[in-house]
């Protein structure tokens, strides 16, 4: 059985008259990739900021390695990796005296140092650009040195909020393929925080749909998908142009989007629901040229779960 590394038992966290977390409950274990999801001021940075010891919850339970992270930080910081959203850098710096800079601290051999920078610069693709200024990276860059120095002490624990906004497409994929590499691989649990949820529905082993500091589901992403009433999409393309109103007059009690020729309808997943589609678009005469199934996806699963709990 795989070990708790983060665990969150009935947490509520105030500041003065706002209930940030109301009684959020979670764990994390050990090699998995957890996301976090929710729109901004949903309590995800709350939550971060609880589990590297930068709050102290008004009530509840917050343990990483089964330790406070208020009185055990130093203890716990030796297992940690931590990349913010906007991470503070020294721009007068160049990306390989950044590395090292962060090697000391950790209090690591030079020589070890230098080696373990240059193999970090070269995972995130900055080899050519090791002896450049901070100042003169975009932001992409800057977060993809940021991830090179969280990953400096061979860290047991990644921990990650929002790491994703506002990123080119490379940097994403950067940063993706990299944690995907460091769980698989060498077993480091990495717990992330966003709201782009399809790079979460992507790396994720198990997420929580978070909003107004209530996590309101849990679980593996495909198991969640799978319990998804609304769990499949079936798109359409018919075989000439129709206009909207000539479909809303042969189909007018059905449910669906029109792009050009193409009708989407979300069904249950099920062969009954495909084949009822089809029947009824046939019976009405529709031309159909081709029909394509696709899964729902985290952001069609995250819309399903809030408004189920009248959120």
């Amino acid at each position: 059985m795989s070990q708790v590394v983060v665990s969150f038992i009935d947490v509520e966290k105030r500041f003065a008259s706002i209930r940030a977390l109301c009684g959020t409950s979670f764990s994390v274990l050990e090699g998995e990739i957890f996301g976090l999801i929710g729109p901004n001021g949903c309590g995800k940075t709350t939550t971060v900021r609880l589990m590297l010891g930068l709050y102290k919850p008004t009530s509840g339970k917050v343990s990483v390695y089964e330790r406070d992270p208020q009185s055990h930080l130093h203890e716990i910081g030796q297992k940690l990796g931590i990349m913010l959203e906007l991470p503070g850098v020294n721009e007068s710096l160049t990306a390989l005296e950044y590395l090292e800079y962060y090697g000391a601290i950790f209090d690591m051999r030079r020589s070890d140092v230098e080696k373990r920078s240059r193999e970090l610069l070269e995972l995130v693709g900055l080899t050519e650009r090791a002896h450049s200024l901070l100042k003169t990276f975009s932001k992409g860059m800057r977060q993809r040195v940021s991830l090179a120095r969280c990953l400096l002490n061979s860290p047991r624990l990644i921990v990650m909020d929002e790491p994703f906004d506002g990123l080119d497409v490379d940097s994403r994929r950067t940063i993706l393929d990299v944690l995907a590499k460091e769980s698989h691989e060498r077993g480091v649990t990495v717990f992330l925080t966003s709201h782009n949820l399809a790079e979460v529905d992507e790396i994720s082993d198990r997420v929580a749909i978070m909003k107004k500091g209530e996590v309101l589901a849990i679980g593996n992403t495909a198991e969640l998908k799978a319990a998804s009433p609304n769990r499949k999409t079936v798109r359409i393309v018919l075989a000439r142009d129709l206009t909207e109103e000539e479909i809303a007059a042969l189909i007018p009690d059905c449910t669906y989007q029109q792009s050009g020729r193409t009708l989407q309808f979300n069904i249950e997943a099920s062969a009954a629901g495909k084949n009822a589609i089809l029947s009824r678009l046939i019976a009405v005469g529709l031309p159909i040229a081709s029909v394509h199934d696709e899964s729902a996806t985290l952001e069609d699963l995250y819309f399903e779960v809030t408004k189920r709990t009248g959120e």
